[in-house]
């Protein structure tokens, strides 16, 4: 091969390779993750403010995308969960996406339809005075897995009541109703037991008096 030939072909491989460069752009790897299972995901690129869909996702997933930005609309077939959307930026590197989801008020008040009778039941076992002498004010049903339960209750007798609400809180293990708190005005860590931080927080600001989400 002659100067002259070696001359073009490096030439062609110099322009290919910016041409590669140009049109072909490296894509990330993204990580994909849903709180819950059985939930179902739409991914779309954005471009000027304009979705356009890339593809289905059904649980927690692992894909390859290039830089721009894209949005995730979540849903479950069976509507447990509300429609959302999280909007997210790949620059130049993977990263992971946990999507975090709400129960939707229709499953919840069917949850809390089917579990009512097992609470009160359990409750009214150990603490008939509840039933009897207080008026339930709010009722809750939270966690991860809607296996928690929350309750306020206040004193009926006008001259007894003081305005002091007095907080239950359950959980469901092994398919039974247990009691993880007596009714007490304040739950704090240090004077209850195996109920975690989130729950406890949940818990207090659901059952606000000044609380929109109970």
């Amino acid at each position: 091969m002659n100067r002259r030939n070696i001359i073009i072909v490096s030439a062609v491989i110099i322009l290919l390779t910016i041409l590669a460069l140009l049109f072909i752009r490296p894509t990330y790897t993204i990580s994909i993750t849903f709180d819950k299972p059985n939930l179902s995901a739409k991914l779309y690129r954005i471009v000027n403010k304009n979705p356009s869909e890339v593809t289905t996702l059904s649980g927690d997933s692992k894909i390859q995308l290039q830089d721009g930005q894209y949005m995730i609309k979540t849903s479950s077939k069976s509507n447990t969960i509300k429609e959302s959307s999280v909007e997210f930026t790949v620059e130049g590197k993977g990263r992971e996406i946990p999507i975090k989801t709400e129960y939707s008020q229709k499953f919840i008040t069917q949850k809390m339809t089917e579990y009512r009778d097992s609470i009160l039941r359990a409750l009214f076992s150990k603490y008939p005075n509840l039933q009897t002498s207080f008026i339930l004010q709010r009722e809750i049903l939270l966690g991860k897995d809607i296996n928690w339960y929350a309750a306020t209750y206040q004193r009926a007798a006008v001259n007894r009541n003081s305005g002091d609400v007095y907080t239950v809180i359950m959980k469901k293990e092994n398919n039974q109703w247990v009691i993880k708190t007596r009714p007490q005005i304040i739950n704090t860590t240090y004077n209850t037991k195996d109920i975690p931080e989130e729950i406890l927080s949940e818990a207090a600001s659901r059952l606000s008096p000044f609380s929109a989400n109970s």
